[in-house]
């Protein structure tokens, strides 16, 4: 069962205080009644004090504008306790920048991020955090990057970011990258 990826996220738990890996096989049920396997890899431990968990999982369940699979999934969540934002961000499509012509597209708001990328949140949502230029630059900067599905801020929690996994199967220096990343947003 194990292999680049796990041996990936082993050296990468090593960086860690605290660490701890753990690997599962499990059968994952898609729409059409058909079954696959689903390798999960999850490390957790701290990073300069702060809780992180990254975790690479072959097949990722994502319900948004329908239900579908993503293969080679890396999620990578950072605690941050002091956030008061509650939704997610991600680069603009085609569709989010048509709908903003007709009042949909996602939140508006007073910072150029709102036009930069898709920002969705309760309408009650509070933005006090947007009015920081270093947490939206952090922000823009990371669902900017070119493997970033979503940044998904946790209001009192942390930030959750799915990324493309396959470039950082085999890569060390790119997965503390993007860890540092988010661990970066997580501290603004």
């Amino acid at each position: 069962m194990s292999g680049r990826v796990y041996e990936t996220l082993y050296e990468f738990s090593r960086t860690l205080s605290d660490d701890h890996i753990d690997e599962d096989l499990s059968q994952i049920e898609l729409p059409n009644n058909r079954t696959i396997q689903c390798q999960v890899v999850h490390v957790r431990g701290k990073l300069d004090g702060r809780p992180v968990v990254v975790s690479y999982h072959s097949h990722y369940f994502v319900a948004t504008r329908g239900y579908y699979y993503i293969p080679n999934l890396l999620e990578v969540f950072v605690a941050g306790n002091h956030l008061k934002f509650e939704g997610e961000c991600r680069a603009r499509g085609f569709l989010d920048k048509a709908a903003r012509w007709f009042g949909g597209g996602g939140r508006r708001g007073p910072d150029p991020i709102f036009d930069a990328r898709r920002i969705d949140a309760p309408r009650d949502a509070d933005l006090t955090d947007f009015a920081r230029p270093d947490f939206t630059a952090r922000l823009a900067a990371l669902s900017g990057h070119p493997l970033c599905v979503k940044v998904q801020v946790q209001a009192g929690t942390g930030i959750n970011a799915l990324f493309h996994g396959i470039p950082f199967r085999g890569s060390l220096p790119q997965l503390q990258a993007v860890v540092r990343d988010v661990a970066a947003l997580a501290a603004t």
